[in-house]
């Protein structure tokens, strides 16, 4: 399992260390499995098999802010205890998304303000570990990056479900969404109002 967190670090745990529980069970705290420090808070987990290191996947790595990266999964293959650095973050933003991604693949981030945009993965360039990323979308002074997901090729009929805050939601066709290139503004997802509150959350 790979444990990436707000400050763009990622950890590493066996699936064997973590005990099962019951459905109802409350669970154990992360802290007793990881050097996490008192101030970071997890965002993403990836469970990855043995034999799936050994094909061409890549990590993607998104932030609040708009910032995208990718690097050669394999560099996270071995992760220390204490954790490595697996994007390097400018003040005030966050990691928030981190998804395993394929050749040809295509890539969809939802801002809070109801914004959608949609691009190759082949318009983000391979990264080392500490790099910092690049512009996957322009965001206004009052917006945020709230989902990044992976639209898989030849899967034509993926839906984008969108959420809001008020508990609002909907699916459209991800084929409405057009492809462009990465650093744009995105195209309208869902209309943002009072009664639905901004978006929280969306997945393909």
């Amino acid at each position: 399992l790979l444990f990436f967190t707000d400050k763009g670090k990622v950890y590493q745990a066996k699936m064997y260390e973590i005990p099962e529980g019951r459905r109802a069970s409350k669970g154990n705290a992360i802290m007793n499995f990881l050097s996490m420090t008192s101030d970071e808070h997890i965002t993403s987990v990836l469970a990855v098999r043995k034999e799936e290191w050994e094909g061409s996947w890549s990590l993607l790595m998104v932030t609040k802010n708009g910032v995208i990266k990718k690097s050669d999964a394999s560099a996270f293959k071995d992760v220390r205890r204490s954790g490595l650095i697996a994007l390097t973050l400018k003040d005030g933003d966050a990691l928030i998304s981190a998804k395993f991604v394929g050749d040809k693949d295509e890539i969809s981030l939802v801002s809070h303000n109801g914004q959608a945009i949609r691009f190759m993965e082949s318009d983000v360039r391979q990264m080392g570990r500490t790099a910092s990323g690049v512009t996957g979308m322009k965001l206004k002074k009052d917006d945020h990056i709230v989902s990044a997901d992976i639209l898989t090729k030849g899967d034509k009929d993926r839906l984008i479900l969108v959420v809001t805050e008020n508990g609002y939601g909907k699916t459209t066709p991800a084929k409405e969404y057009k492809t462009q290139n990465r650093g744009g503004s995105g195209i309208k997802t869902v209309k943002v109002t009072a009664k639905t509150g901004k978006v929280v959350g969306a997945v393909a």
